[in-house]
């Protein structure tokens, strides 16, 4: 896929670097990323479905805790090689669609200009990570069905269709993207309106079957709605129509404003020109109608509040469109663009130390050892039922072979399984009328809050008490 090794030995360089850093930096922390520690907690059990996230994710971290244990290792060497891989695949997918080495290249030193690409993503996003990896596979395969509409293409491209929406929902707004797009240009018309697009379509409902049939089961619906009604803001009250398009302007410009910065300096120094000509009308295209689905999307759903994240999966391709646009008058910007990734990068690995050191708050300085030794010493033949994920995944890096539970753990598979003894961690110290209070920590976690121990028998899986 990525062709000839020497031709992208700068991009294997950069790949490898970033993958290196990602888990020497998991090691500076004193404990695990939010993600991660979700990771820790739900890598437990095989599931459909996990809290309101599609489980590809979870599987594969699952497969990679089987290899090398539920430790630091695991979780961020999965995030290394995934944010290696993306840079590969963006590589060769400029590649494929430029025609040019220098270019694509320059797309992928391009990244360390997007500050929800080279920072939050590669710091802890998980699910988005992934996303960014399917969709740039998507449109690797469309750019190859662009030349040749041949059935192993078409199979590629339903495999990627069932992997985007087992990856994150957000999924399907690309998908929308590009059946809507299929209008308005001749090449993607001739991808989509192709009667081989059926079986693409067939291996995608097959790859998703399972994880919608999850979905309809129980309450996860209404569950997973209302998580993301909380996450996308929809009781908050806005302008109508003029807010959700502020906060996608807004979202757009935190993706871009700084390689867009760039390149209006490049010019203005004479450093490269802009191209006029465009011979990417389907990218174009696909770029127009992408924003144009955000906007129907948030409009409609009337969204407060829009994060750069949730957006940058489908419009990180688009970067190629930008570089295309550049036409560099000195080549000497390569060796420029090399070193700012690699400081960049520097930066990142002193980054943690240095908050420590400057005493930055930060979760992850924090040692939640206390609240393990605590549980083991008191409560070692007793089941373990922590106030939430974040606790509970970082609990079970300190006990890998403990299996454990959350109060916020909706996803939980039912068990005709009974539990003898059960300790329940939480803040709330006049929840739970059925259970006594044994034990207390007070002033402990990021948050400095008071949490109690609660003893009780004859619990059953999942029927722990909920807190509200």
């Amino acid at each position: 896929m990525f062709g000839n090794g020497k031709k992208i030995q700068l991009v294997w360089l950069l790949a490898s670097v970033s993958l290196v850093s990602i888990v020497v930096i998991s090691y500076l922390k004193a404990s695990l990323e939010l993600e991660d520690a979700e990771q820790a907690y739900y890598s437990q059990w095989w599931r459909l479905g996990y809290d309101d996230q599609p489980p590809l994710y979870t599987w594969i971290q699952k497969l990679v805790n089987s290899l090398f244990g539920v430790s630091k290792f695991s979780f961020s060497f999965f995030r290394g090689l995934l944010f290696g891989t993306t840079l590969l695949l963006l590589y060769a997918t400029a590649k494929r669609t430029l025609s040019d080495k220098f270019r694509a290249e320059m797309v992928v030193l391009g990244t360390v200009l997007i500050p929800v690409f080279i920072d939050f993503t590669y710091r802890r996003l998980s699910h988005t990570l992934l996303l960014c990896l399917i969709v740039l596979l998507t449109y690797f395969v469309i750019r190859k069905l662009i030349d040749k509409k041949s059935m192993r293409n078409y199979a590629l491209l339903g495999i990627c269709f069932g992997l985007g929406m087992l990856t994150k929902y957000n999924y399907s707004l690309f998908l929308l993207a590009l059946l809507a797009a299929s209008f308005f240009d001749v090449s993607l018309k001739q991808v989509v309106w192709n009667r081989k697009i059926l079986m693409s379509s067939l291996i995608a409902l097959l790859l998703f079957s399972p994880h919608f049939y999850w979905l309809l089961k129980a309450d996860y619906v209404s569950f997973i709605n209302n998580s993301l009604r909380v996450k996308l803001e929809t009781d908050t009250q806005g302008i109508l129509i003029l807010t959700p398009m502020l906060e996608i302007v807004k979202a757009l410009l935190e993706i871009y404003w700084p390689i867009i910065l760039i390149s209006v300096v490049l010019i203005l120094l004479k450093r490269a020109r802009w191209k006029t000509e465009n011979q990417l009308k389907w990218l174009v295209t696909m770029g127009l109608v992408q924003i144009a689905v955000f906007l129907l999307f948030f409009v409609f759903l009337d969204v407060q509040e829009i994060h750069s994240r949730w957006l940058l999966p489908m419009l990180l391709p688009f970067l190629i469109l930008l570089i295309n646009g550049l036409d560099f008058t000195a080549k000497s910007i390569r060796k420029w663009g090399i070193f700012i990734f690699l400081l960049v990068i520097c930066f990142q690995i002193l980054r943690t130390p240095a908050e420590r050191l400057l005493g930055i708050p930060s979760d992850i300085h924090f040692d939640y050892s206390k609240l393990s030794r605590k549980l083991n010493a008191a409560h070692s033949d007793a089941v373990w039922v922590l106030p939430n994920v974040t606790y509970g995944g970082q609990i079970r890096l300190l006990n890998p072979n403990k299996e454990l539970f959350t109060l916020d753990d909706f996803s939980i598979q039912h068990a005709n399984k009974k539990i003898k003894k059960q300790v329940v961690v939480s803040p709330l110290n006049d929840f739970f009328d059925n259970l006594n209070i044994k034990d207390s920590l007070l002033q402990y976690g990021p948050e400095k809050e008071h949490f109690y121990f609660f003893e009780g028998n004859s619990a059953e899986i999942p029927f722990f008490p909920q807190s509200p």
